[in-house]
């Protein structure tokens, strides 16, 4: 793989997180509830999620969701379902009302909410496993940048690892964004503010999922 390739997918992955889909969103959903660090967590399931999709794209298991209706609309009415309860249960959680077993605690000296890593990991990694364009996006996307005359895993290696690298600093930054108007939010609405805004970002990254439409290559075969 040239370098020349290589810039040039960087270039397109870098234009494709940075518009705000999902994963973003939760990430941003994540950081005004519990801070930045915390969400470090998120960031890692997505891209665990994202490098799942590779391998499954690359031994071919993506040309289910490229060519199959049924089973696109199934993976991507499944994340939307957990997007939307998932926000719901945000939107109307009572901030004020603390519990130690809960898992939804108030740190005192910061105002963010306690939760357990694994919570944001698997949060995180079901939103992204959740979006079934992704493992049909890195099926059509891969094969583009990829030489056919010089070792495959390499390349595919190359090209999974800047993905990865470019879409957990984009969620980042994202999130850290979002955590520094926290406080600007709970001085403009009190603590339930944090929560109606962290449920209303996550009702409207499902919106987006469900929005998404299936492949070319399957609306050119339903009829």
């Amino acid at each position: 793989m040239s370098f020349e390739i290589w810039l040039s997918f960087s270039f397109l992955v870098f234009l494709l997180v940075l518009t705000p889909g999902p994963s973003v969103l939760i990430g941003m959903s994540h950081a005004l509830r519990y801070g930045a660090r915390p969400t470090l967590m998120t960031a890692l399931g997505d891209v665990t999620a994202n490098m799942i999709q590779m391998v499954i794209a690359a031994v071919g298991l993506g040309a289910l969701l490229a060519t199959s209706a049924e089973a696109f609309a199934v993976v991507k009415w499944c994340g939307v379902a957990f997007l939307l309860v998932i926000g719901l249960m945000s939107f109307f959680r009572k901030s004020k009302v603390i519990k130690d077993k809960t898992g939804i605690e108030t740190k005192k000296s910061t105002g963010y909410e306690v939760a357990s890593r694994r919570k944001l990991f698997r949060e995180g990694f079901l939103v992204a496993a959740g979006n079934p364009k992704a493992i049909a996006f890195f099926g059509a996307l891969f094969p583009q940048f990829v030489d056919p005359t010089a070792p495959l895993a390499p390349q595919l290696l190359i090209l999974g690892a800047t993905f990865v690298v470019l879409d957990y600093t984009f969620v980042m930054i994202y999130a850290m964004g979002a955590a520094r108007i926290m406080p600007w939010l709970v001085r403009r609405g009190g603590d339930n503010m944090i929560a109606r805004v962290s449920g209303g970002v996550l009702i409207i990254a499902a919106g987006l999922l469900s929005l998404i439409e299936m492949p070319e290559s399957v609306a050119g075969t339903r009829y």
